[in-house]
């Protein structure tokens, strides 16, 4: 009865967290786009994506070390599988999320090829250090051509009580600590959960700690889909899957070579990934928008392959 009531206290628990550090940080966020004259599609691609997908890194450089590699390949598989079929798919039933054009033209595409290398990298079901040190340099480059080159501007109107930037700033790592914190909590609420189900390592690593590790940018996505700034969802799940590949897979592989065990990711694990990547780019090239109904379709796709995990 008292191990029900502190998992039911840490679930509790981890989901104010959530809550509240995605409000200072699409808050803390938009007062630095509108303070700089940037876009909000960039401080989603970048600080919010960056920062809600801290607990990915953590989780999975933890697992490798720990010798664990399953779980660290399976949570970023897992965590880019949810980001556009259960975060974008949500968000837009809530606010259909309008694309910019920067995502269509560049970022898209930089998702792509991550996602790509990714897959081949994995052909022999491993990662060395050499491949990890490859995605480590491009999320570098990519990084820094975002802040130098890749600003759109933003003309949204100051309002004539800004935010200070230390302010701003202190909602933004405000935010940050109590998602990571928050998701933490839910994740070890939800795994102990798992383990008295019976759950494999790669079931667990592929929905539970995948969608758990995933919560901050579901509620970064969802927050700023309530206040209207809807265009940061977009932005937070393409930069997330990027950083995810790029600096998750790439740091924790050149920490500890990930290897994975014959037969541990199906084809169908890999062919998910793909297609829920090759069909966002139509769907947000209709409308330069995701609509509410492409996010019910992302929902129940999701939902379907959630369903083959667990029974199959």
């Amino acid at each position: 009865m008292i191990d029900v009531l502190i998992i039911f206290l840490m679930l509790a628990g981890g989901i104010a967290c959530l809550i509240g550090g995605a409000d200072f940080l699409i808050s803390g966020g938009s007062a630095i786009a509108i303070r700089l004259g940037i876009s909000v599609t960039v401080v989603g691609l970048t600080i919010v994506s960056y920062g809600t997908s801290l607990p990915e890194l953590v989780v999975s450089t933890a697992s490798s070390i720990q010798g664990k590699p399953e779980l660290a390949l399976g949570n970023v598989l897992g965590s880019n599988i949810g980001n556009i079929g259960l975060i974008l798919g949500f968000t837009a039933l809530i606010a259909g999320v309008p694309v910019a054009r920067s995502i269509l033209r560049r970022d898209y595409f930089v998702m792509l090829l991550a996602t790509a290398a990714f897959i081949v990298f994995l052909r022999d079901s491993k990662i060395s250090r050499i491949e990890g040190a490859i995605l480590l340099i491009s999320g570098a480059a990519y990084t820094l051509f975002l802040i130098f080159f890749g600003s759109e501007k933003n003309d949204e109107e100051k309002p004539e009580k800004q935010k200070s930037t230390a302010l701003s700033m202190g909602l933004i790592l405000l935010g940050i600590v109590l998602l990571v914190a928050g998701g933490h909590l839910v994740v070890k609420g939800a795994v102990k959960i798992a383990d008295w189900a019976g759950m494999s390592e790669k079931v667990i690593g592929l929905t539970i700690v995948a969608i758990g590790t995933s919560l901050p940018e579901l509620a970064a996505s969802v927050v700023a889909a309530i206040k209207k700034q809807s265009e940061i969802a977009i932005g937070n799940v393409v930069g997330s899957n990027i950083f995810n590949i790029l600096f998750v897979i790439g740091l924790t592989s050149v920490i500890h070579p990930i290897s994975a065990k014959s037969g541990t990711f199906s084809f169908i694990d890999l062919a998910v990934l793909s297609s829920f990547t090759l069909i966002l780019f139509p769907i947000m090239l209709t409308g330069r928008k995701v609509s509410r109904l492409e996010g019910l379709f992302l929902l129940a796709a999701y939902s379907g392959y959630l369903a083959w995990l667990v029974i199959k």
